[in-house]
């Protein structure tokens, strides 16, 4: 696709901006436009599961556009948040009305935000990884940056990864599995980088503590800034933001896993071990997070080459779908348990 394509992910975060101007019930409008609008739409645009052919890619590679469509949101998160404290001094608002505005910030800072930090916390580029830090920063998830390329993508769809749901596994147990295990092996990957290093643990060089003292500042800026309730509230869009991540984790390598040799070593990550989705708006909104499998197969490619893979499993619908399917347990065993047996057999 067109770099141009992608800008499609900004209209969530100017909805709600628009939303929060406007105030009272409109601020619910965002939710409506990434969990009905986005999902119906899907269904009627479709697939497309074409790839780029070796000169267009190449070409594609060499782009900085595509790089630039990703920095320009850095700033969008920690704006959004500074408005909605803005408009909690400057305002009398509801109890439904700011509960819409946290659940809108964290749809746009959780589904795009996070979704660009990704990308970025891929990149060869130190400056690109930071400006990837950065957006973690601002949902509270910084051991991302260690644990998604250091443990994801080593143990992905091995029982050794918290982030990859077994077959038969609810969201909500998935939720505290993942969580809480994430964050435990970033600790424990960052450590094991300092002794092969022979450096101090609880030292400057552990990129764990840099990555919690900047989340206190962070939060502490915002307590002073504004005051103890919108430091409540910046918490509570934190949790709904890495919450949608986490959906995604979910419903990207649900009971799939790969086999264990002899040895004790895993088979090799390969196209089978992700689930894939070629539904164009999915595509655009989050940066071709959806071609998934061979992001997963080929880490290094950037997002505008990532290609469709026939040998990969499908689902049966772009990535806003499946999250609100995966909200609900028996609706999604039933849709997704037979294509797990299907494709494992």
């Amino acid at each position: 696709m067109k770099p141009y394509s992608y800008l499609l992910a900004y209209t969530i975060p100017a909805t709600v901006f628009l939303s929060m101007y406007a105030g009272g019930y409109a601020v619910w409008l965002p939710v409506l436009y990434v969990f009905i609008l986005i999902p119906v739409a899907e269904l009627w645009v479709g697939t497309n599961k074409n790839n780029a052919d070796y000169e267009a890619e190449q070409k594609a590679k060499k782009s900085l556009t595509y790089s630039l469509v990703l920095w320009l949101f850095v700033p969008i998160p920690f704006l959004l948040t500074a408005y909605l404290g803005y408009l909690y001094h400057t305002r009398s608002l509801e109890g439904l009305e700011i509960a819409g505005m946290l659940l809108s910030i964290a749809l746009c800072n959780g589904g795009i935000g996070i979704t660009i930090a990704h990308e970025l916390v891929h990149r060869t580029s130190s400056g690109q990884r930071w400006l990837g830090r950065i957006l973690l920063l601002s949902v509270l998830y910084m051991h991302f940056a260690i644990e998604h390329v250091r443990g994801h993508h080593a143990l992905v769809a091995t029982e050794e990864d918290p982030a990859s749901a077994r077959k038969g596994e609810s969201y909500y147990r998935f939720w505290w599995r993942s969580v809480w295990g994430q964050w435990i092996s970033a600790w424990n990957l960052e450590a094991e980088r300092l002794v092969k290093q022979r450096k101090q643990v609880w030292s400057t060089s552990n990129e764990m503590l840099w990555f919690v003292g900047l989340q206190l500042a962070y939060l502490g800026l915002v307590y002073a800034t504004f005051g103890p309730m919108v430091l409540l509230f910046t918490l509570i869009m934190a949790v709904a933001s890495f919450s949608l991540l986490e959906a995604v984790n979910y419903i990207e390598h649900y009971g799939l896993e790969r086999e264990r040799h002899e040895n004790g070593r895993y088979e090799k990550v390969t196209e089978h071990h992700s689930w894939n989705s070629d539904h164009v708006l999915s595509r655009m909104f989050l940066f071709e997070l959806t071609r998934h499998s061979d992001h997963h197969a080929t880490a290094s490619r950037p997002y505008q080459v990532l290609r469709s893979l026939e040998a990969s499993p499908q689902l049966p619908t772009g990535y806003p779908g499946m999250i609100i399917l995966s909200f609900f347990p028996p609706l999604w065993f039933r849709v997704m348990d037979p294509r797990v047996e299907a494709f494992n057999n």
